[in-house]
């Protein structure tokens, strides 16, 4: 496939975490696999940026992905210390300069799980706890907003995974909830800006993977693709890729 320029290449944000080894534990930086192969799906190069480096990398990539993960610092996120598992605020610090960064400079982003709650975040949102939302075979239903861009990609509802513990309390004046499941919210766009940015209180990256029942992935993932086209050729040039 060639238009005369590079295929876009999106940012998936990557973490450490420790790989237990003969020899020792070994620190690792890295990404769930399917978020690697939806986007080389959708015909995007997908290129791992370690968070602690990813802002300055935003000259880099077209698009970028943050991926799920642990909760967030209960000094961050507001929820109840004692209820939060898994933190890295070290991972929080990163992310949270790495959105604000890339809402400055406009470059697009889909937040999975845990990255729609650093979007939140980041602009001054807060999480809660909840319950029955963890139900990795069956998935559970989501409603979107009518004329919402969650609603052009997947339709007025869908099935998706349900794997979180902690989901949005209060999103924030920045940003407008889209869509939502048993009244807890499951998406999120801003509310005015025009900066190309959505996160989703799922997991799209496991459509078609094992038994989960979700397949909202192409569609998500396939967004990123033409907004990070959309950055780096002429509207023209992305709509030929596009087709």
């Amino acid at each position: 496939m060639s238009h005369g320029a590079r295929r876009p290449v999106v940012g998936v944000v990557s973490h450490g975490h420790i790989v237990r080894r003969p020899f020792g534990d070994l620190p690792i930086t890295g990404t769930p696999q399917p978020y690697v192969d939806q986007l080389s799906r959708v015909g995007m190069r997908p290129l791992l940026v370690p968070g602690e480096h990813a802002i300055d990398l935003l000259d880099v990539v077209d698009a970028l992905v943050l991926t799920g993960g642990g909760d967030l610092d209960a000094e961050l996120s507001g929820v109840i210390p004692d209820e939060t598992h898994d933190i890295d605020r070290a991972r929080d610090n990163a992310e949270i300069s790495l959105v604000l960064a890339a809402a400055e400079q406009g470059v697009p982003i889909l937040g999975c799980c845990r990255g729609l709650q650093v979007l939140a975040v980041a602009f001054g949102g807060t999480l809660r706890t909840v319950d029955d939302h963890i139900q990795p075979g069956p998935g559970h239903e989501v409603s979107t907003q009518p004329g919402s861009l969650i609603a052009d990609l997947i339709g007025p509802a869908a099935t998706t995974t349900a794997l979180h513990a902690q989901a949005i309390d209060d999103p924030s004046s920045y940003w407008q909830p889209t869509a939502w499941s048993d009244g807890t919210i499951e998406a999120i766009e801003p509310a005015s800006s025009d900066w190309p940015a959505l996160g989703v209180q799922w997991h799209p990256e496991l459509s078609g993977v094992g038994g989960f029942n979700d397949d909202t992935g192409t569609a998500l993932f396939s967004w990123l693709a033409g907004q990070a086209a959309l950055r780096q050729w002429s509207p023209a040039q992305a709509m030929r890729w596009a087709t």
